[in-house]
């Protein structure tokens, strides 16, 4: 009678209601296709998700706790409450490794070791977290969060970082970490459309679909709504040149501070948050990322919309921070900005189709090296494996 040996068992906790996150998904989905068991473990805020489900090799479960951003403080006490229901999940699953996504996670995965079977952990840092949210916390606040994000790390089996900036981050404290960029995907029908031909009428689709007039120039922003984010000098800019359009996708604590911000410039769409903005990427002339100079977090930036120019071929216009900066330095990517002048300077030149085609043509060059095989592949090789896989994968098992 043969006997088979289980694969090793991955539970991700993950502090959203996984709707889905693209990069936490992209991980699942390289680690599920290498052999692993792999389950994501996830807080429904909203109550509005299904409590279980799959998607391909990855199961899903949510912990319907309602909740919503930017309650400050009182925040700790819904995360207790997600902390014990996860703690109880992890109990009765026993995994051989709990990842971890940000550092309110580790706290739980660190605390649930003992509970749990001592699963190793691998922490996936997606934020710098004590610097994203200067802005929202008190110093003594922010002072035991520091603490925690110095010390927690060193917990874990594996740490995890979006970029070079941030594994130099972890690299300051004493903390081995590897670096796991936001690249694109490959897999066809997903990331970037194939052929100028495929693209020019997907963007003609999407532009229809916006609203857009066939010459009107676009520039589109997706992600969190945050006060980290320059979106102040978005809507600036919409409002000096009322003939371009601008469209703003996403969620976050500054949604509702948006919505009435824009209220009054009618050539701003804010269209909330999408699963998959591809469609607005695609319509796009430029893609719009930057972070407000003084922010703390500035010089860590490691956007997706970064990757995402590169996937759409679509130029970005940037201000020059974190890995943004370290790759328009080696590459012609779009046009840095960093006051209001030096936007409407940096979208003057993308005005002209010269310089845009060029700037697409090295960005579609680009999605052959910033690919997600590539940048998997060092997490892949680090991750850990149990006992029992390893002693399969090495012939000894049975």
């Amino acid at each position: 009678m043969s006997v088979t040996t289980s694969p090793t068992r991955v539970v991700a906790l993950y502090g959203m209601g996984y709707d889905p996150d693209v990069r936490l998904r992209k991980t699942t989905q390289s680690l599920a296709a290498a052999g692993y068991d792999v389950r994501i473990l996830a807080w429904d805020r909203a109550g509005n998700l299904p409590l279980s489900e799959r998607e391909g090799a990855v199961a899903i479960e949510r912990i319907r706790v309602r909740s919503r951003r930017g309650r400050g403080l009182t925040q700790l006490l819904f995360l207790g409450i997600v902390g014990l229901a996860m703690t109880r999940r992890l109990r009765r699953l026993r995994p051989d490794v709990v990842h971890a996504v940000d550092l309110p996670m580790l706290l739980i995965a660190v605390l649930a070791r003992p509970w749990a079977g001592r699963p190793r952990i691998v922490y996936d840092a997606f934020e710098i977290y004590s610097l994203m949210v200067a802005h929202r916390f008190p110093r003594p606040i922010l002072a035991v969060l520091g603490f925690l994000e110095r010390r927690l790390p060193r917990a874990a089996d594996l740490v995890i970082a979006a970029g070079a900036s941030r594994t130099a981050w972890f690299k300051r404290l004493g903390v081995p970490s590897i670096a796991v960029p936001n690249y694109a995907e490959t897999t066809p029908g997903v990331g970037a459309i194939q052929g100028p031909e495929e693209l020019a009428a997907a963007r003609l689709a999407s532009r229809a679909a916006l609203g857009l007039r066939p010459d009107q120039l676009c520039i589109a922003y997706t992600g969190a709504l945050l006060a980290s984010r320059d979106l102040e000098a978005l809507l600036r800019f919409a409002r000096r040149h009322p003939a371009d359009a601008v469209l703003i996708a996403g969620t976050g604590d500054r949604e509702a501070w948006l919505r009435d911000a824009a209220a009054d410039i009618p050539n701003v769409q804010v269209l909330g948050w999408l699963p998959d903005p591809s469609s607005v990427l695609l319509a796009a002339d430029a893609i719009y990322y930057a972070l407000k100079s003084e922010h703390p977090y500035a010089a860590y930036a490691a956007p997706n919309n970064l990757y995402a120019s590169i996937t759409h071929a679509v130029p970005l216009v940037y201000r020059p921070q974190g890995e943004l900066a370290e790759v328009g330095r080696a590459h012609e990517i779009g046009r840095e900005f960093t006051d209001d002048a030096a936007l409407d300077q940096a979208v003057a030149d993308l005005r002209d189709p010269v310089v845009t085609a060029r700037i697409r043509a090295t960005l579609a060059e680009l999605r052959r090296a910033y690919t997600w095989d590539a940048a998997v592949a060092p997490l892949l090789a680090a991750y850990p494996r149990s006992d029992r896989a390893m002693n399969k994968l090495n012939g000894n098992g049975p």
